[in-house]
């Protein structure tokens, strides 16, 4: 973002800014930007406060998660919260509202995927990965999802419960956390028996549910491995 700014900067500076060296360089590297950038300074004459907020406005709503609660997924399940970010992604809460039942369901979105391509394409890697499971303590797929915007999303089983690293905090008892050993456990060797290597095994990656079992969550970088046939 500051590199956006700095280059608007530099271009305001300019008499000609389209015939300028900067920007034949950035026409040839990146020519979205550099039209976005024509466009701006073409209003430069206008309060630079306006200026600054018309800049800056787009990237500030992409980058807030907030934004996407209400909207419609597959025209039935409206998010109502967010309820978990990583490294990668934004999950929410969601309840379904065609009224044919009673659902609730967690939607994730690739928020750091740079284009709509690259967003289906890590969707369509953990749906698949995902679609190979089917055990009780890890969160099951549903379904790709596109909201309103045409953003594209991932929708997968909801669990009611926290992430390991919070769930420790309370200082559980011995007993209780060898029945969070246990079910992890299990869950982990069942993707290992159908190929599936997690990747990125962590305390925010497990859910604790409500019973007391861990929930193995977030396949994005999961990999797929081939197993062995007797």
């Amino acid at each position: 973002m500051s590199n956006f700014y700095d280059l608007f900067i530099e271009l305001s500076k300019e008499p000609n800014p389209e015939v300028s060296e900067i920007y034949k360089n950035l026409v040839q590297h990146s020519p979205k930007k550099a039209s976005k950038l024509l466009n701006l300074l073409s209003h430069k004459q206008k309060d630079s406060d306006l200026l600054f907020e018309k800049i800056y406005e787009p990237l500030m709503q992409m980058d807030d998660p907030d934004n996407r609660i209400g909207r419609l997924i597959n025209g039935k399940y409206r998010l109502i919260e967010l309820i978990g970010q990583g490294g990668m992604s934004d999950v929410y809460k969601a309840e379904r509202i065609d009224g044919l039942i009673e659902q609730v369901v967690a939607v994730k979105y690739f928020s750091l995927a740079h284009s709509y391509d690259d967003a289906m394409v890590t969707i369509k890697g953990e749906a698949q990965i995902l679609e190979k499971l089917d055990h009780q303590h890890i969160a099951s797929f549903i379904d790709v999802g596109f909201d309103e915007t045409g953003e594209p999303n991932i929708l997968m089983e909801y669990i009611a419960g926290e992430t390991l690293h919070r769930f420790l905090q309370s200082n559980p008892e011995p007993k209780t956390l060898k029945k969070i050993e246990h079910t992890f456990r299990q869950a982990l060797a069942h993707a290992e028996s159908k190929g599936v290597k997690h990747g990125d095994i962590s305390l925010n990656n497990v859910l604790v549910d409500h019973d007391g079992n861990a929930n193995i969550i977030d396949f994005d970088i999961a990999s797929t491995e081939p197993r062995c046939v007797d």
